[in-house]
């Protein structure tokens, strides 16, 4: 059990109007990814958190911004994995639209190992109604580390930059 997702759905209220009052500066999807990594990963204390955007085209995702050992330096990624849908855990939550929670990767054949094998992941979508913007993902070294507090605590985060990307999307597209 995480007492640090336990202790932020305990704050939901409060802590999610800060991350929705952060994001309204936000002018790109990139910040909003940094954004949300950094959030995920302070306030849940993750061992590491990353952003995949969905590419133009809707076919693929793409690592947009980290948090832990893939963080080379601030806002900047180590190196970027490209995932089609349906590709890896991230790449099936994406096709699904549904949360994925995998307590042993070792026997996950979905499993895509990045900067290091982990032995459990959580990835949900970034999803406004039925618009796909990208997926939340976290690994952990322990196995069986992920519970459905950090399910609920992720599917709340993503809501959030969900939100802010599509309200950045209606702008550009009214631009154009």
């Amino acid at each position: 059990m995480s007492l640090a997702a336990e202790r932020f759905l305990a704050q939901a209220k409060t802590r999610l109007a800060d991350l929705s009052a952060d994001l309204q500066v936000a002018e790109s999807p990139y910040e909003v990814a940094w954004m949300l990594c950094r959030f995920s990963g302070q306030e849940l204390e993750l061992a590491d958190c990353v952003i995949y955007l969905l590419d133009q085209g809707g076919c693929s995702l793409t690592q947009q911004a980290a948090w832990g050992p893939k963080q080379a330096a601030r806002e900047v990624l180590e190196s970027r994995l490209r995932l089609a849908l349906g590709q890896g855990i991230v790449g099936r939550c994406a096709q699904l639209r549904l949360p994925q929670r995998t307590a042993d990767t070792r026997i996950d054949a979905r499993y895509v190992s990045d900067d290091q094998p982990n032995l459990s992941e959580l990835a949900v979508p970034i999803m406004a109604g039925d618009e796909l913007f990208g997926v939340l993902d976290s690994e952990h070294p322990d196995a069986d580390y992920y519970d459905l507090p950090h399910e609920h605590a992720f599917l709340a985060i993503a809501e959030r930059g969900a939100m802010r990307l599509r309200a950045l999307t209606d702008v550009n597209a009214a631009d154009a």
